[in-house]
């Protein structure tokens, strides 16, 4: 399969000044935004990727490692990098990661040139633990993680930087919408693009804002085709990429498919078309408050069913706790889990 794998394979020993960024870069930044550099000298200095790599590779075993998804994948494309022209010179530099009961951010900074900057956020993983700060965008403006990324950006984008991207997967990918909405004034001018790959929209009350319009030309939201995260709140357009794996699994960036140096493009699916349907209407009925209500009950519901990762859902008894469960949830938001059960068994039987 031609993914990012592949992309890096063919095209790292071509420098940044040879080839400029393009969106597949964009992707590998926002992998390598989901490993844990906290053990190394990322902060001390500043480090190539290609030191720092080599320092979280002999630090970090791979067999060892309890790794999720995204952090596997970024493992091996780390690998694949450290000695490529293209990124082994990148600057690593203000890695940040804290966690708490309700929220998780973290964020790290990569000087590709003197004249460009990527500043990256990390994503939420399979992990339903790591969602309930999501749910909560349909919810609450800002949650914590907004903030952080709000500050984040506005510290690391500097009188002296020229152009700035601003990415992330996931929830990442959302966190650096929002930061870029609200970052100052004075440094709005300095970005180049904002990426979302795959991550959630806004809400009606930001969607509709002048902060919104004042980036919306910058912004990039690429989706797979089989999309349940980048179709979740208000949207605007979409670049959709060709998956070649279907439901949670298309989330991931490797399944995303690459036609030399740009992605392959593609058209979201019906199923994807009706969820994104089905959650608008569902914004529409119900308040902030009762969303709140309703987020709550929702993983209430998964916790109890014992679901602990999105491709748990694939389990049998477990879909059959979780439709118990929401027999007292009102009919719209229980007809919204019962597609979402059914669109991710389906993908993933299939």
């Amino acid at each position: 399969m031609v993914n990012l794998f592949s992309y890096v394979d063919n095209y790292g020993d071509i420098t940044f000044s040879e080839k400029s960024f393009n969106d597949i870069d964009n992707l590998v930044f926002s992998s390598l935004a989901y490993l844990d550099f906290s053990n190394t000298s990322v902060n001390n200095g500043k480090h190539t990727l290609e030191e720092i790599g080599i320092e979280y590779l002999n630090k970090c075993d791979y067999k060892r490692l309890r790794l999720r998804f995204a952090q596997k994948e970024a493992y091996i494309l780390l690998k694949k990098i450290i000695n490529k022209k293209r990124y082994k010179d990148i600057i690593l530099y203000n890695y940040i990661y804290t966690t708490n009961k309700d929220t998780q951010f973290s964020a790290v900074t990569f000087k590709i040139s003197n004249r460009l900057k990527y500043i990256c956020f990390e994503g939420t993983d399979e992990l339903i633990s790591g969602w309930k700060e999501d749910g909560k965008l349909a919810c609450i403006f800002p949650v914590p993680s907004h903030v952080s990324a709000i500050k984040y950006a506005n510290d690391n984008i500097s009188f002296f930087d020229k152009d700035v991207i601003i990415g992330g997967h996931s929830k990442g990918g959302n966190l650096a919408l929002v930061a870029a909405m609200y970052i100052k004034k004075h440094k709005k001018h300095k970005l180049k693009k904002v990426y979302s790959n795959d991550g959630p929209g806004l809400r009606k009350n930001e969607f509709e804002s002048k902060e919104y319009k004042s980036i919306k030309k910058k912004y990039v939201h690429i989706v797979p085709d089989c999309s349940i995260v980048g179709v979740l709140l208000r949207n605007d357009s979409y670049v959709v990429v060709k998956s070649s794996k279907k439901n949670i699994l298309g989330h991931m960036l490797s399944s995303w498919i690459v036609d030399d140096d740009e992605l392959f493009l593609s058209e979201l699916s019906t199923t994807s078309k009706k969820l994104e349907k089905s959650i608008i209407s569902w914004l529409e009925k119900h308040d902030d408050e009762e969303r709140t209500m309703i987020v709550n009950k929702i993983f209430s519901v998964l916790e109890d069913a014992e679901v602990d990762a999105f491709n748990n859902v694939r389990d049998i008894k477990k879909i059959i706790k979780i439709i118990y469960n929401v027999r007292n949830i009102d009919k719209q938001t229980k007809d919204l889990i019962i597609d979402f059960i059914t669109y991710t068994f389906n993908n993933i039987i299939n």
